[in-house]
Formats: C-alpha cells, sequence, structure tokens
C-alpha cells in the first residue's frame, strides 16, 4: 500500500482517538451507538493497512493483523451484544484484554524493525497498550465510562502512531535497505 494511504489510515485514527479522549464524559452514551462502529472502523483500517502492505513478511503481517482483529471484535462483541457486557464479561475486562492483547501483538513485532528510525514508536506504542490495557484489567471493577474514554482515546492515539510509523518506513524504503544489508 501506498504510504500516502497508510498516513491517512493514520491519521484517521488518530482524530477518531483525540475526539473521544476529548469527551469521555459522553462514551457512556456512545457506547452503545458509535464506540461499536469507530472499534470497526479503526479494526478494518488496521487490516487494510496490513492487507494492502506491499512488502509482506510473516512478522509484520500477522501480529499487527492481529490487533486489527482484536479491534474488531471489541466492535463486534459491543454491538452484537449487552454494550455493557459480553456474556458474563463486563466491558471494561473485555476491554483491557484486547488492550493488553493489541499491546502483546505490537511488542511482538517490534524485533522485526529494530534497525529502523522509527523503532521508539514501535515500542512505546506497544508499552502504552499494555500499560493502559494492566491498568483497566486490575482496576476494572472501579474503572468509570470517563475513565474507558480517555483510555480508548489514548489507544487509537497509539494505533495511529504505530500504523504512522510503519507508513514512514515504507516512505523512507528501510525494509528495502535492510534487504540489501544497508
Amino acid at each position: 500500500m501506498n504510504w500516502q494511504i497508510q498516513t491517512v489510515f493514520a491519521g484517521v485514527l488518530a482524530a477518531i482517538g483525540l475526539y473521544i479522549m476529548f469527551n469521555p464524559v459522553t462514551i457512556a452514551g456512545l457506547v452503545a451507538g458509535v464506540i461499536p462502529w469507530l472499534l470497526l472502523g479503526a479494526g478494518v483500517i488496521y487490516l487494510l493497512g496490513v492487507v494492502l502492505r506491499k512488502r509482506r513478511r510473516p512478522l509484520t503481517m500477522i501480529l499487527p493483523g492481529l490487533v486489527g482483529v482484536f479491534l474488531v471484535y471489541a466492535g463486534l462483541s459491543l454491538k452484537l451484544g449487552d454494550p455493557r457486557a459480553v456474556g458474563p464479561v463486563g466491558l471494561p475486562f473485555l476491554f483491557a484484554l484486547v488492550l493488553v492483547g493489541g499491546g502483546i501483538a505490537k511488542l511482538l513485532s517490534v524485533p522485526a524493525v529494530r534497525q529502523s528510525r522509527y523503532f521508539l514508536l514501535f515500542l512505546g506504542s506497544g508499552i502504552i497498550s499494555v500499560v493502559m490495557g494492566l491498568l483497566v484489567l486490575f482496576n476494572w471493577a472501579a474503572v468509570s465510562a470517563g475513565f474507558l474514554g480517555v483510555i480508548l482515546g489514548l489507544e487509537l492515539i497509539a494505533d495511529a502512531i504505530f500504523l504512522g510509523a510503519f507508513a514512514f518506513r515504507d516512505r523512507d524504503k528501510e525494509e528495502h535497505k535492510e534487504a540489501l544489508g544497508g
């Protein structure tokens, strides 16, 4: 995929994240309506970014694709189930699992981009996702809807940074240079 299109996708994710961060109190009302669609959209953007990449290395496709699958799963769970719970599992607990899983997937893709000048962006995005997931997971019973909104906004911004780093990596042809030994 063209690096400019990837950058636009990252910008859309960042805009969604900023909107959610600046409106965290309204998240309770949006959970049943908009948030599932935003998660589905973010997941689809992530998956399109993975599928439409020019160079296809398994590690740089499968693991970021897993993040997209987690986002789609979260969106479908909220849309098709009770907006406050998926079966016996509450929204904060499910959201924490999605964050931790997505963060781990990001961190597992970091060794493949170790030589990249954007390495710290990849690493930081994964660490932020895991930390936020653990924060929600260990305090999930007391998590408010506004706090979930802030966390979701930060996660989408971390995802945008991750996708943007891949776009700039493609723009700079870093993967090609690494394959040539440079």
